[in-house]
Order: structure tokens, then sequence, then C-alpha cells
């Protein structure tokens, strides 16, 4: 669910500059008929929002798996 907590979160960042850079690459080098094309624009900006989310709730859930493996190991004695 949304929250404000993903703007405080780190992975959040390190992937939203080179997102915005790939996508400023992505409008500035493609060919016009890509972009003036009615569909493949809407698709491509929903597959690319989808990839940005898709890798950040991934990179959260293993990276919250690993750190709550690692403080379960720690406190057996």
């Amino acid at each position: 669910m949304w929250s404000f907590n993903t703007f405080k979160d780190k992975r959040y960042w390190i992937l939203l500059i080179p997102a915005i850079i790939i996508l400023v690459l992505f409008a500035v080098f493609n060919p016009d008929y890509i972009l003036g094309n009615t569909y493949i624009l809407p698709f491509s900006l929903l597959i690319y929002a989808a990839l940005f989310w898709s890798t950040y709730h991934l990179w959260k859930y293993f990276g919250d798996k690993k750190k709550k493996n690692n403080t379960d190991d720690d406190c057996d004695l």
C-alpha cells in the first residue's frame, strides 16, 4: 500500500535517479515515429513504471528478509 515511508527509503532514491536519467535519454534519443505513435508511448511508459516499482519492491522484500534472518540468527545463544 502507499505510504510516505517510501520516500525515506534509500533504495527508492538509488533507483529513482538512474530511472529518471534513462527516461530522459529515452525521450531524447527515440525517433519521432515512436514518440508520435499513440499506442507505443503510453505502453512503454506503463512497462517502464511497472519495471521500476517491481524492482523496488523485490529489492525491498529480499533486503528486509535478509535483515530479518540476520537479526534472528544473532539472538541464538
